[in-house]
């Protein structure tokens, strides 16, 4: 695991009491905990690549953009 994975992981651990890298590979989301398998666009499925948010919670801190 490099640095800015470590990062991530501890940011998680710290913010939402779970490992985002599990949650990611259980398909759930690191905030959550719901199924993370439904998401509007590329970009979004990606961003759950890097934060471990599903596609609510994405929604909730990033806003829907309408």
């Amino acid at each position: 695991m490099n640095e800015l994975d470590r990062a991530k992981e501890e940011m998680a651990f710290q913010l939402f009491g779970r490992s985002r890298t599990l949650a990611i590979a259980g398909d759930q989301c690191v905030k959550c905990g719901e199924l993370a398998t439904d998401f509007s666009d590329e970009l979004s499925r990606k961003e759950y690549g890097i934060s471990g948010l599903c596609q609510p919670c994405q929604d909730g801190i990033f806003g829907t953009g309408e």
